[in-house]
Parts: structure tokens; C-alpha cells; sequence
């Protein structure tokens, strides 16, 4: 009794110190609204690594923003991250906003930060839906780099799903192509060839089974026939999975192997070989399928590291040129803006150079205007006031006196008159 009793007390000591094992999102939220920041950062690193989106997201924040923890943005893109890959989007739009801005470490990317803006706003995010329509104002030529990362992202997925499929199937046909070998091990019909063949492909023959001299007999070879048929049939199941899965060179060891085995029984059945001669030319040909396969495999592995060798070296100089073109196309854009900013200028110095001559000719005009005024007043002066009650003057502009008629005389010189007047 005294013994359960300390278990008790022990098992609620123990709750009572570590709450930890029923945390939950909602407890971490209450403790980070209370103010115990390094408490509610704990429990949200616990249900993080556990794979909880929401706590990866809010993990990331504490990083980003420096509370509890210093401040670390390659830290809160790997948690935004983890949380934005699971559909979270308040993880996927911070994260965008860490791929626009390319803070502390973490390299600025606008096509990821479009990718992920796409994701929250998808999902009604409005501030991301915002970010995004001005980070594609910003880099116009992200929508179309947007849209074919879409696409590859969505056959990806369709390959990875099939690729699962085929898996599942590869594996289903598997497990029906042993139980069909474990089927005839124990079938009725092989009993007359217990001890003498190892129908089995996955063991190894034993020494008694390689110095056994005996040949088969009538009934041996029935029960034979059947193994072998069977046996084929059981492997068949697998081909066509198998085939899709294992490389050319691979599938070609394994139908040699299949052929001269087959052969092997074929002289087991004429008589041509005993049991014995069967098992040592069974263990031969299996030392020579591995000694290939390893040979194969290896080999295929390193044609993949060249391949995978240059096809990064071909993408690195696809990306150097792409960057170099990209280089060109911001030199002639900036060019163009250059060129465009010097006509603006032209033409702004142009309209200004037509309102200064539009200024100086209504200038020129009010002055000219002036001028004639003034040369008016003088030919024609304003009229003198007349004093209270005084009649007004009459002025009367006489007409000047004509001028005396002209006289002329005339004078003859031969045949040519002259006139004079005077």
C-alpha cells in the first residue's frame, strides 16, 4: 500500500513538473500572450520538431525578429520553410517576404518570393496578395518565371505521385511473386525432390546437395518439368514492374542469369548433369551474377556522377550566360532610360526655351504697345479742366493757308523745249 502510495505522489510530482507532455499550440499562445516569452519559445520548439506547422511558423518569428533567441533570418527561413512546405500561410507569406528582401544570410530570390506570395494569396492571404502585385510591378518578368515554376512544381508532384503509385504496385507484385515461389516449395507435387534440389533461389545449396551424384529419375523429371514451369511463372509475375524500375544493362544480367540456369536444368533433365553437377554449376553461376551485377552497378554509378557532373556544369554555364544576357538586357534598359531621360530633358528645355520666347515677344509687345500710347498722349494732349460753372471752350483748329500757286517758265533751244517752275 505505502509502495503505491509513493508511486502516486511520484507520477504527480512528475506531471506537475513537466507539463510539457500535454503542450499544445493553444497552451504556447497563452503563455507567449502572458509574457513569458522563453517558456512559450520552448514549447514551440518541442511541437516544431515534432512537425507542427504552426509552431515551425511561429519558431521562425522568434528568429526573425531576435525575442528570446538572437536574432538569426537563415534560422527563420529554415522553420518558415518547413511550415510554408506544409500549406501554412502566414509561414508561406514570411517567407516570400525573406526571399524579397534578402535580410541576414538568406540570399534574395523574387521568383521564390513570387512562388510563395502565390501560395498565401491562393489562400486569401490580402497582404500577400498586395506584396505580390507590387514585387511583379517591381520585376515584370517574374509573372512568366512564376507560371513555368508552377507548372514544373505540378509535374513534379504528378511524377512523384506516379512514381509512388508505381511503388506501391511494384512492391504489391513483389509480394505475389514470393508467395508464389513459397507456394511451390511447398507444393505436394516437388515432394520426390526434397533433398536433392534446392528449389529455393534464395538460399545456397548445402555440401551435401553439390556431391550428390544421382540423375533424375521418371518421376524426378515430372516433378522437375512442373518446378521449372512454375518456378518461371512465379519470377514473371515481377517482369513487367521490374522492368520499368531496374536500368537496360541490369535487366540483361538478370535474363542472362535466367537463361543459363534454365539451361542448367535442361541438362538436369536430359541427363546430362546429376544433382550434385546441377547445385556446383547453380553456385557458379550465382558468383558470376554478383561479380557482374557489382560490376554493373558500379559502373552505372559512376556514368550517373559524370552525367550529374556535367549536366551541373551545363547548368552553370546556362546560368553564367543567362546572367551574362540578363547583364545586357539591364544595360540596354538602363540605356533606353538614359536616352529617354535625355530627351525628356530636351524637350523640357525646348518648351521652356518657347515659353521664354513667347514671354519676351508679349513683353515686346506690351512695350511697343506702351510706346504708341505715349506718343498718342503727346500728339493729342488731354484737355484742360474748366474751372465750376465756367462755359466750356470751344477750340476751333484753323486750316492752314494754301500755298501760293507754283510759276513756270519755259525755254526753247533748237528743237528742245526746257520748263522750269518755281
Amino acid at each position: 500500500m505505502k509502495k503505491n502510495l509513493r508511486l502516486c505522489l511520484a507520477v504527480a510530482m512528475l506531471l506537475t513538473c513537466y507539463p510539457a507532455a500535454s503542450q499544445s499550440i493553444a497552451e504556447a499562445t497563452a503563455i507567449r500572450q502572458s509574457g513569458d516569452l522563453k517558456t512559450a519559445f520552448d514549447m514551440y520548439e518541442k511541437l516544431a520538431h515534432q512537425g507542427n506547422a504552426e509552431a515551425q511558423f511561429h519558431l521562425g518569428f522568434f528568429y526573425e525578429t531576435g525575442q528570446v533567441v538572437p536574432q538569426n533570418y537563415v534560422h527563420a527561413e529554415t522553420w518558415y520553410k518547413k511550415s510554408a512546405l506544409q500549406g501554412f500561410v502566414k509561414a508561406q507569406s514570411s517567407l516570400a517576404w525573406l526571399y524579397a528582401n534578402g535580410l541576414g544570410g538568406v540570399k534574395k530570390d523574387p521568383l521564390q518570393a513570387a512562388i510563395f506570395y502565390e501560395k498565401a494569396s491562393a489562400q486569401g492571404d490580402e497582404v500577400a496578395d498586395g506584396s505580390l502585385y507590387r514585387l511583379y510591378k517591381l520585376y515584370p518578368e517574374l509573372r512568366d518565371a512564376a507560371k513555368n515554376a508552377r507548372e514544373a512544381e505540378a509535374n513534379a508532384s504528378r511524377q512523384q505521385a506516379l512514381a509512388q503509385q508505381q511503388q506501391v504496385e511494384n512492391e504489391a507484385l513483389q509480394k505475389e511473386s514470393l508467395a508464389c515461389l513459397d507456394t511451390l516449395y511447398n507444393d505436394t507435387r516437388t515432394k520426390s525432390l526434397a533433398g536433392k534440389l534446392l528449389m529455393d533461389t534464395r538460399k545456397t545449396s548445402s555440401l551435401e546437395l553439390m556431391a550428390n551424384n544421382t540423375k533424375p529419375s521418371a518421376k524426378d523429371k515430372a516433378a522437375l518439368s512442373y518446378v521449372v514451369a512454375e518456378w518461371e511463372r512465379c519470377i514473371d509475375i515481377h517482369a513487367e514492374p521490374r522492368k520499368k524500375t531496374l536500368r537496360p544493362e541490369i535487366e540483361q544480367l538478370i535474363s542472362a542469369y535466367r537463361l543459363d540456369l534454365r539451361n542448367a536444368f535442361a541438362d538436369l533433365y536430359g541427363g546430362k548433369y546429376s544433382y550434385g553437377e546441377l547445385a556446383r554449376s547453380r553456385a557458379k553461376l550465382d558468383l558470376e551474377f554478383n561479380h557482374k551485377l557489382s560490376n554493373t552497378v558500379a559502373s552505372l554509378q559512376a556514368k550517373d556522377m559524370a552525367d550529374a557532373r556535367q549536366a551541373q556544369e551545363a547548368e552553370a554555364q546556362r546560368r553564367y550566360a543567362e546572367a551574362q544576357n540578363q547583364q545586357q538586357r539591364d544595360a540596354e534598359k538602363q540605356r533606353q532610360q538614359e536616352a529617354r531621360r535625355q530627351l525628356q530633358i530636351q524637350e523640357a528645355q525646348l518648351q521652356l526655351a518657347q515659353q521664354q520666347a513667347q514671354q519676351q515677344a508679349q513683353l515686346q509687345q506690351r512695350n511697343n504697345f506702351l510706346q504708341n500710347l505715349q506718343l498718342l498722349q503727346m500728339l493729342n494732349p488731354p484737355a484742360q479742366p474748366q474751372a465750376p460753372g465756367q462755359a466750356p471752350q470751344l477750340i476751333i483748329q484753323q486750316t492752314p493757308a494754301p500755298p501760293p500757286p507754283r510759276q513756270c517758265t519755259s525755254t526753247r533751244f533748237g528743237s528742245t523745249v526746257t520748263t522750269n517752275c518755281f
